[in-house]
């Protein structure tokens, strides 16, 4: 993980980058990460089929609030919020997938319809990370753009 000689932003500071929807339209959007909440061995062990696969692992979530600052109202299924990832001492986290790893008060992409300029939600993306892990990162990037870093 590399943000190419740029300083990781705090937590709350946004970025701002134009993002191609799968749909077409390119909106601009600030990015800020919020928080990452950390939890339990325990609710890592109840995010997948299988307890053994979270063993040493604790969840991460990812809280990442998108503003549609101007551009083309995206009519469904935004997918900026994908491109947030849990990086924990330098290695990005495992995502988990599903309603499971959505806790409340965030916004699922699959539901939002036409999301006009100004108007934000909070996406959040769930990652198991070792559960000694000393430093925390949230990244966002498309695929080949330049990240945007947060430290927690």
């Amino acid at each position: 993980m590399r943000s190419d000689g740029e300083p990781p932003l705090q937590p709350g500071r946004a970025g701002t980058r134009a993002f191609k929807e799968d749909t077409g339209v390119e909106p601009t959007y600030r990015i800020a990460a919020r928080k990452v909440d950390i939890g339990t061995t325990a609710e890592a062990k109840a995010l997948v089929s299988d307890p053994a696969d979270a063993e040493g692992m604790v969840p991460a979530v990812a809280y990442v609030k998108y503003t549609h600052l101007r551009g083309a109202t995206v009519k469904e299924f935004p997918r900026v919020g994908d491109y947030a990832e849990v990086y924990a001492d330098g290695r990005r986290g495992a995502k988990v997938t599903g309603t499971a790893g959505r806790p409340k008060g965030c916004a699922d992409p699959d539901e939002i319809k036409n999301w006009r300029n100004g108007q934000s939600y909070l996406l959040c993306n769930t990652f198991l990370i070792p559960v000694r892990a000393r430093s925390v990162k949230v990244m966002w990037t498309e695929i080949g753009g330049k990240p945007f870093v947060w430290t927690f």
